[in-house]
């Protein structure tokens, strides 16, 4: 229930209004101070009604009851942040300021004094609904309510397929598909499709097969690309090309051609090679007739799969694989996994182990076969008591009742184990997975960005927070989340041992749940301006604006929910859409919308399209993201936010931004972003020591910003930074950072820095003996390397790019206890053996050797690399062999092997060869020219 995120977020402000930040008392007092502690206990009390209720069967509460309950909620934080803005200019020399801030107050005109006694009065009539419920008389009805179909529910629509890593069943599946890629001898080019429901697995299947070794060996050139229902022709086209020219073309020189010129580019990059192309949820033929003209057919074998819901596109294949629903056998043993069963229980549990077999196969049996409802289903009764999985069974026997024959059941089982995995979510989760719904279809959501965007809805309590850091409770949630198979992480983090996560997906079924839910509970609307667009308008708090659909000829009259209950607008663009001169109509002046929280424009471009006018008299925005746009200007306007907590600048790389030094006035910041490149509009450096609160800062440019000012950030956690060739640059970080007592994670970034002199010899040795560092990445003449105890224990990547290292540095490198990445490239070592000696690298993920051209021998004794999983090995060319004792580490699942020569290509197929022996059949490998 979202309404509970949105109590427990004011009640929050309260108790800032009650004590400073360093826990003392704050100015309010007397019987101002007695109404805010009065309001903070009833609020408490709603906020345990509402959980009890959403936990009960025994309590049933009206849907008024909880939007009065939040329409309240987001009044009085209004009244508490114009207060809390009060206070703020009390301290302004300006009393025309303070009289300007003072007639704003609550937007109402009233005191706050006068609005506490209103908030108190409406309260009042809430508990007195409280107190006439009834929960006798009204026993199981919620619970009849909660877990019953309804006609709106199965609107839900069965739309593209990322299912979660489902291996089970898929064996013959499997088989038949690389016999059709392989094809028997046939060499024409040859369209094979996957086709089934939503949900069913197909593009497990397909990724099962497009990493398999033997396949990857068999094709010269791999892409994949998901195209989805809202097809865009373009960025199917650049997304493939990047991925069949990796090294020969980068993202700024796609970005600026032309839909025939990247197909034509695209058709030359496969010609005359044995290609393999995945086109995952395939929706239309007519899609398939823009794109079939990329791929040549030079009767060498090529292949094209794929994955499809439509009987009709599967048409277009010489060969189609049906994707049917797992029988029992293959459903038991894929929910045995997922809720735990096959764990072992223990002596004592074994009894309540056996009931919750027996249970279990009749949960089972409701799936209908369906992969992701048996996950979802697994992933909710995953280390629950025996009581609950009985509680969950019943719960799908009266739904089975229920069940409306004019319906499939599969499809129905599948929608109904979704919406009861959301019912079934705590609290505190519901609201953030319901968030994920503002994102647009088949779209990757940056983790990172997520977390942002919670704190900044209050939807990350500080009660939860204890001894973590908010973004660290954030990574729980969403931990949880994946755990019950409601998110598909699409990238995981092995580098960084802070944070697991970097991106992810979520199936559109579950996307639909969420924004169904949202629609439901006035949580957000998504203003869609395709054909298929919103034709109804909500009391919504939240909207989610799709741009890439706009033309200036459909800015028809949308419902858009009224701009004074707006608190977060989103705006969605793709890189490519077309630039547009205006804006919607409803957004094109957002000053109306004063009550917003959160401003985040994605991927827009303003080129052509302005900023809109009135995002400065946004005074309450906490989150404010120009992620992917092009902005060549940051607005000196922009920095009058007083509440803003997350400012993120990383526009595209190919955009340089230019940033007055107005950064220090928004004192509140906890999250600043830079871009990756950016410059000042003055001679002088930009100040950022007023921002006593800075807990993350991302780019920082030692050149463009004040060193000196890292030591003014006493609450600054993470650092990642850029140092260009400057001596009292670097000697000036390197002094901020071992001097920053909460820092936690840091990484720089040191530009152009040959060391021939003593002095700069000295700072390189500064820089590896920095405790305070966990990545740095160096460009520059070093020669030699201090001994692995005059290195920090802490850095988990190192990236040194042309040291020019006489000796051999992998012996003591390979010391450092906690490497977890290293790069060694242009000639970062100019001897003519490597030796990575007996169990060095315990922590070491990643390894990349580049153009190193002086080496010729290679040699791995016995346990070193332990958990190496991704090996790259690009231009090298004297390195004669691949190192056999690779095959002996079993976690190794990635081999990058560029413009290698022929003999060492030749050894790494014997290595694959010599690893299946070994029962690795994990290992993809992939050949490219640089």
């Amino acid at each position: 229930m979202t309404t509970v995120s949105a109590v427990r977020t004011v009640a929050e402000r309260l108790d800032c209004l009650l004590l400073t930040d360093q826990g003392a008392p704050a100015r309010c007092a007397g019987d101002l101070r007695t109404g805010i502690a009065q309001l903070l206990a009833d609020l408490s009390v709603i906020e345990k009604f509402l959980i009890e209720a959403d936990g009960s069967n025994n309590i049933i509460i009206n849907g008024d009851f909880p939007r009065r309950v939040a329409h309240l909620a987001y009044e009085i934080e209004d009244a508490v942040e114009s207060y809390a803005r009060q206070e703020l200019a009390a301290g302004k020399s300006s009393g025309v300021l303070i009289i300007g801030y003072l007639l704003e107050y609550c937007f109402t005109g009233r005191s706050l004094h006068e609005d506490l006694y209103i908030f108190r009065s409406r309260i009042d009539q809430l508990k007195h609904f409280m107190d006439a419920a009834n929960p006798v008389a009204r026993a199981g009805t919620r619970e009849r309510s909660s877990s019953s179909w309804d006609e709106q529910e199965l609107v839900i629509g069965a739309n593209t397929d990322h299912s979660p890593p489902v291996l089970v069943g898929v064996t013959e599946k499997k088989e038949r598909l690389r016999s059709y890629l392989l094809g028997g001898g046939k060499p024409e080019l040859s369209v094979i499709a996957i086709r089934g429901m939503g949900g069913i697995g197909k593009t497990t299947l397909a990724r099962l097969v497009y990493n398999d070794p033997l396949l990857a060996k068999h094709f010269d050139n791999r892409a994949w690309a998901a195209v989805g229902q809202d097809f865009q022709a373009r960025d199917i086209l650049e997304t493939m090309l990047l991925s069949l020219a990796s090294g020969l073309l980068s993202k700024n020189e796609t970005a600026e051609m032309e839909t025939m010129e990247l197909m034509e580019q695209l058709y030359q990059a496969q010609k005359g090679r044995r290609y393999l192309v995945v086109l995952d949820d395939l929706w239309s033929e007519e899609a398939w007739d823009t794109l079939r003209f990329a791929f040549p057919d030079d009767c060498n074998g090529s292949r094209i799969l794929i994955t499809t819901w439509s009987i009709r596109v599967a048409a277009i294949a010489t060969d189609v694989l049906e994707v049917r629903p797992l029988d029992m056998t293959e459903s038991w043993q894929l929910f045995e996994i997922k809720s735990g069963l096959d764990d072992d229980p223990g002596i004592e549990y074994i009894d309540e182990a056996d009931k919750m077999e027996v249970i279990g196969k009749e949960i089972v049996g409701h799936c209908a076969g369906v992969p992701l409802a048996i996950a979802i289903i697994g992933g909710i009764l995953r280390g629950k008591n025996l009581e609950y999985w009985d509680l969950i069974l019943h719960r799908l026997q009266q739904d089975v009742q229920n069940l409306n024959e004019d319906f499939q059941l599969t499809v129905k089982s599948v929608l109904h184990t979704i919406i009861l995995s959301y019912n079934e979510l705590p609290c505190h989760l519901k609201p953030c997975f319901i968030y994920l719904g503002h994102f647009p279809p088949d779209q990757a959501i940056s983790v990172e960005v997520l977390y942002l965007l919670w704190m900044a809805e209050g939807l990350i309590s500080v009660r939860d927070v204890s001894n973590k850091a908010r973004i660290e409770v954030a990574e729980d949630y969403f931990n949880e989340l994946v755990n019950r198979s409601l998110v598909t992480v699409e990238e995981k983090d092995q580098v960084s041992a802070s944070r697991r996560f970097k991106s992810c997906q979520v199936h559109d079924l579950i996307r639909d749940l969420c924004e169904w839910k949202g629609t439901q509970e006035e949580f957000f609307q998504v203003i869609d301006y395709g054909p298929a667009g919103n034709k109804k308008g909500y009391p919504m708090h939240r909207v989610a604006v799709y741009l890439n659909k706009f033309e200036d000829r459909n800015d028809r009259s949308l419902s858009v929910p009224e701009a004074k209950h707006i608190r977060a607008i989103l705006f969605f663009d793709t890189d490519n859409s077309l630039p547009r001169p205006t804006w919607p109509r409803e957004f094109s002046d957002l000053k109306g919308f004063q009550r917003t929280r959160v401003l985040n424009f994605d991927r827009v471009d303003f080129q052509v399209r302005k900023l809109p006018r009135g995002i400065e008299k946004l005074v309450y925005l906490r989150y404010l993201s120009f992620g992917g746009c092009y902005l060549l200007e940051f607005p000196s306007a922009l920095s009058n936010f007083p509440f803003l907590e997350t400012l993120d600048l990383r526009v595209r790389v190919s955009c340089v931004m230019t940033i007055p030094n107005v950064l220090r006035k928004l004192s509140r910041l906890r999250h600043l972003y830079f871009p990756l490149a950016f410059r000042s509009d003055t001679k002088h450096k930009l100040k950022l020591d007023s921002l006593k609160e800075l807990e993350i800062l991302e780019n920082f440019n030692a050149s463009i910003c004040d060193a000196d000012d890292l030591l003014q950030l006493p609450n600054l956690q993470i650092l990642t930074g850029i140092v260009d060739g400057n001596n009292m640059d670097l000697k000036n970080t390197i002094n901020s950072l071992n001097r920053v007592q909460l820092l936690g994670r840091s990484s720089i970034v040191v530009k152009n820095f040959d060391s021939y002199s003593v002095e700069r010899l000295s700072i390189v040795a500064a820089l590896l003996e920095c405790n305070a560092l966990n990545a740095l990445d160096i460009e520059g003449y070093i020669g030699e390397l201090p001994l692995h105890r005059e290195i920090g224990s802490n850095f988990t990547e190192l990236v040194f790019d042309g040291s020019e290292f006489k000796d051999d540095p992998m012996p003591v490198l390979g010391k450092l206890p906690n490497l977890r990445s290293l790069v060694l490239c242009n000639d970062a070592f100019v001897g003519k053996k490597m030796v990575c000696c007996e169990l060095n690298f315990p922590q070491l993920r990643r390894l990349k050797l580049a153009t190193l051209q002086l080496i010729e021998e290679w040699e791995i004794q016995a346990g070193a690399f332990a958990r190496l999983t991704i090996l790259t090995i690009e231009q090298c060319d004297r390195l004669e062999m691949i190192p056999y004792k690779l095959a002996r580490i079993p976690t190794l699942t990635n081999l990058m092997i560029g413009s290698m020569p022929e003999g060492f290509q030749s050894g790494v197929n014997k290595l694959i060869e010599e690893m299946r022996e070994l029962a690795n059949d994990e290992l993809t490998v992939t050949f490219y020219d640089c």
